[in-house]
């Protein structure tokens, strides 16, 4: 078991909205809510948060909304200007787990991200 909750982030339809007009690339097929959560992002947080959440997203939600937003388009100059709570919210679904196991038999590993 390890001492981390889980965070599994769903992007709502006003992002894939947002993906979708701000694709610098006319002519490609445009994402579907579908689509946008085949492969969820998905953080190890602070094993506290469960209990804590509102208060620990208050003060972190910023590199997890710009880490999202990265996902799409790695270029800041397209996302939106305004990136509040509200904001996050609104364009995310968020679901925390506060029981994280850890199944392999190997090592954790940092690879430096």
């Amino acid at each position: 078991m390890l001492n981390r909750d889980l965070l599994i982030v769903r992007v709502k339809q006003p992002f894939v909205d947002w993906i979708n007009e701000a694709d610098p690339s006319p002519g490609n097929t445009p994402i579907t809510l579908e689509s946008a959560n085949e492969d969820s992002a998905v953080f190890l947080i602070h094993d506290f948060a469960c209990e804590e959440f509102e208060s620990w997203l208050e003060s972190c939600f910023q590199p997890l909304f710009d880490n999202i937003l990265e996902e799409w388009y790695t270029d800041p100059a397209l996302w939106p200007e305004n990136r509040t709570l509200e904001l996050f919210k609104a364009w995310c679904d968020l679901e925390v787990h506060g029981m994280v196991l850890d199944y392999v038999n190997e090592p954790l590993i940092d690879d430096g991200y």
